[in-house]
């Protein structure tokens, strides 16, 4: 490849949000419902424009978003925030019983169903690196 041709390559990834970049900043933090750490959810950023971000949480709600393989982080910006349960991680549990699925309480089927998906109005604002952002729910 030539020089330009490098060149050219690396503007445009650089321009193209796949490639992090400085727009893209370090986030992480807990997930709390009711006051309690939610464990085993995977929790989604969704920019009004660009590439979302995706982290899981931990036994204790933490959570550390990636932007993309390379790149932990989201972009600066506001963002539509979500939850999926990760039943995988949750029928990995002591007492889970193999081939069933995991059975969730029902506060959490609550918070499962309240902010998963398109249900979510939760909005929040990257604009710059957070590595303690609290998301307090109910």
């Amino acid at each position: 490849m030539s020089r330009v041709a490098a060149a050219l390559t690396l503007l445009v990834c650089l321009l193209v949000a796949g490639c992090g970049g400085p727009n893209v900043v370090p986030v992480s933090g807990t997930l709390t419902y009711k006051g309690k750490p939610v464990t085993n959810a995977f929790i989604n950023f969704v920019p009004e424009t660009g590439r979302p971000s995706m982290g899981e949480t931990d036994e204790n709600g933490r959570f550390t978003l990636t932007y993309d393989p390379q790149t932990k982080g989201a972009q600066r910006g506001k963002h539509r925030v979500f939850v999926q349960h990760n039943a995988v991680a949750d029928a990995a549990q002591p007492g889970a019983v193999p081939g069933q699925p995991a059975r969730l309480s029902p506060e959490m089927r609550e918070f499962f169903d309240k902010y998963g998906g398109e249900k979510s109005k939760i909005e929040v604002v990257i604009d710059k690196r957070m590595d303690d952002l609290k998301l307090e729910w109910d």
